[in-house]
């Protein structure tokens, strides 16, 4: 089958291959038996696939050979302990990480996956998975809900859009976007507000209104969801600037990414109060579904940037991703 695979001595390369065997969880009992699906896996076929970050950065050890977690597609073989779902049926999530999602075939966990409603496309079905359960999670944990003031920075990523999307959907009052001046307009349309006042942006490459915006917001946050610290830029390590606009005793700030200490306190269970690491829960049937209505509700989509699945496709989808400069997400279609 076509897969985009790790290859070179760490994994650490991206490539092309019609070649890729099918995946299987479970080894054949035999060479004269077929490879078994374990019992609550689901084996798809790819309609569409999302790349992130984390895609490119993950060794071949870790991350598998079959690169790719986002996916949408076809419900052709189930595990004998999965009762929700049938052969046909259309389905999106994240794919278990010793499959991968970018290939003519992938293998999910039940609970890892959610029905895809007719009206959702492949292709958008497939960038919701790590980007907006990331999302959910990050908002939840940051206690958003009716009448909450939201700080999303790096707002004009896949990550940071599904941020302020949420935001407005989980009942948000006043939203608050950190990106570049020049993607105000796409935020703005991305965002799902109808009221101007509900939504402000700020744009992190002017220094004189970063520093007017911080003095004037001490205090002011129920909740900051940080996209952009330890995402490789060059840009502030925010966390250790934007607490400060957090309310007193009750704001949270939530991220998810960080420097090398912030990954040892999280590993130690020895965050500082009231500041949270977020790391997407691979089991999340139940955030998609609501992820879903929330969108629906609001009447707004995720934004794409929509690769062939070819060599080019590929070369030219990881390059966009590792330049920083997409706006949204990259999302294979398999057709």
């Amino acid at each position: 089958m076509r897969a985009a695979i790790r290859t070179g001595l760490l994994g650490l390369t991206i490539s092309f291959t019609k070649d890729q065997p099918l995946p299987a969880q479970q080894p054949a009992q035999d060479s004269n038996t077929a490879a078994l699906l374990a019992p609550t896996d689901i084996l798809i076929k790819v309609k569409s696939a999302a790349i992130n970050p984390v895609d490119y950065k993950l060794p071949r050890f870790v991350g598998g050979k079959v690169v790719g977690i986002d996916v949408s597609g076809i419900v052709e073989k189930i595990g004998t302990d999965v009762k929700e779902f049938h052969v046909g049926d259309d389905v999106f999530g994240r794919a278990r990480m010793t499959s991968g999602s970018l290939a003519d075939f992938a293998i999910v966990d039940m609970e890892g996956v959610a029905k895809k409603p007719e009206w959702l496309p492949f292709d958008q079905a497939a960038s919701l998975p790590t980007a907006y359960l990331t999302g959910i999670q990050s908002l939840l944990a940051g206690n958003v809900k009716e009448g909450s003031s939201v700080l999303v920075i790096g707002a004009s990523g896949g990550c940071g859009v599904a941020g302020v999307q949420l935001a407005k959907a989980m009942g948000a009052s006043r939203i608050v976007g950190i990106c570049s001046g020049k993607n105000f307009e796409f935020v703005r349309g991305m965002s799902g507000t109808e009221k101007v006042e509900i939504l402000e942006l700020v744009d992190y490459t002017d220094e004189d209104a970063m520093n007017k915006f911080k003095e004037e917001n001490v205090g002011k946050f129920d909740c900051i969801y940080d996209t952009s610290t330890g995402s490789g830029g060059k840009g502030d390590a925010y966390d250790t600037t934007m607490p400060k606009l957090l309310k007193e005793e009750t704001g949270e700030y939530v991220q998810i990414n960080g420097g090398a200490s912030t990954w040892a306190r999280h590993a130690m269970g020895k965050m500082p109060s009231h500041r949270t690491m977020i790391l997407t829960a691979p089991k999340g049937k139940a955030d998609l579904e609501e992820i879903v209505s929330l969108l629906k509700s609001l009447n707004v989509k995720p934004h794409l940037n929509v690769k062939s699945f070819d060599e080019k496709g590929v070369k030219d989808g990881f390059e966009q991703l590792k330049s920083r400069r997409t706006k949204g997400k990259i999302v294979f279609n398999m057709d």
